[in-house]
């Protein structure tokens, strides 16, 4: 893959029918501004590509990744903004990008990545049933875990602990009968479940790094402190029992 070959792909503002803004063209420019000064000398822009669609209809997302896979080249956005707290956007486009071994930047969010797009779609999903509070310290913590992680896995590439793609477990409540509530700790492993999928999916092959990424990621135990592999291990263990 080309280190230094770039498709941009660029999503003008919509109004809530989904057409276009007036500022739309404004944003446009904005974003093409972003990618000029992104590249800088990282290397060269093979073709932009301007998203015609809206929802989970994304044609310009669709022909950004096929050009992608000829040239070998990174996808870069120059604002991943909103569309970083939309979890079927994060999610669809980070198995696509691992599903073909594909790079992806944002200039305004360098530490997002192919590797990590999934893991911010599981939270984004699961803070409300966690509890966990957005503060600037989490923030942080999480930016420079995704950074992190980036450069190890890229520097030393594993195979995925589960299939790229994969949703992960099915919903324990798909498996435990029907009705009734689940015990306590099988529903917070419920809740739990896809951001370890995620997790593993990204590479993280050992107890220990599972462990330290929910630490990073500001994810609470179940009694509140830090996670350690054994916990990592129960969690698991409920997870595979209940399939």
């Amino acid at each position: 893959m080309s280190s230094d070959l770039f498709v941009s792909y660029l999503r003008p503002d919509h109004s809530a029918q989904g057409t276009p803004n007036a500022s739309s063209g404004d944003a446009l420019a904005a974003q093409r501004d972003a990618v000029v000064r992104h590249l800088g000398r990282r290397g060269q822009l093979a073709a932009e590509f301007v998203e015609t669609g809206s929802g989970a209809d994304r044609p310009g997302l669709s022909r950004a990744l096929d050009l992608c896979r000829r040239e070998g080249a990174t996808l870069l956005m120059a604002e991943l903004g909103p569309s970083g707290e939309d979890p079927g956007f994060l999610r669809d486009l980070g198995h696509a990008l691992r599903r073909h071994g594909l790079r992806f930047v944002a200039a305004d969010r360098p530490e997002a990545s192919e590797l990590t797009l999934g893991i911010m779609a599981a939270l984004v999903e699961a803070e409300d049933k966690l509890g966990v509070s957005r503060t600037p310290e989490t923030m942080v913590r999480r930016r420079e875990f995704y950074a992190r992680f980036t450069a190890e896995r890229r520097a030393k590439p594993v195979s995925p602990s589960a299939p790229v793609g994969s949703t992960g477990p099915r919903p324990l409540s798909e498996n435990l009968g029907r009705g009734g509530a689940l015990p306590r700790s099988r529903e917070r492993a419920e809740d739990v479940a896809p951001i370890l999928s995620e997790i593993r999916a990204a590479g993280a092959l050992t107890l220990e790094q599972v462990a330290n990424a929910l630490n990073a990621l500001g994810i609470p135990a179940a009694r509140g402190n830090r996670w350690y592999p054994m916990q990592v291990t129960r969690i698991e263990k409920r997870l595979a029992a209940a399939r």
